[in-house]
């Protein structure tokens, strides 16, 4: 299997996980949780939060910053050309 299908797939079993064990933390006292999140429509990108308002500002905010960052990753990984035989 390609490698970054793998890394791909590990993130977003991560992101469920961490979605199924956030509400058990929020038990705790003074627990706030919030959730972000965005999709991409061709150019488009279409970002949404829920939970705490104050937080979600955050968490949205999060989420740009990722993806601008794995945005700048991708333009800097090297693509190798399969050769046509």
């Amino acid at each position: 299997m390609n490698k970054l299908f793998l890394a791909g797939l590990a993130l977003a079993l991560a992101g469920f996980f961490i979605a199924a064990v956030a509400p058990l933390l929020q038990y705790g006292e003074g627990a706030q949780i919030a959730t972000a999140g965005c999709v991409f429509l061709f150019f488009i990108p279409i970002c949404f939060g829920a939970g705490q308002p104050q937080l979600v500002s955050y968490a949205v905010l999060a989420t740009a910053i990722i993806l601008a960052v794995l945005f700048l990753v991708s333009l800097l990984l090297p693509i190798k050309k399969q050769v046509k035989s």
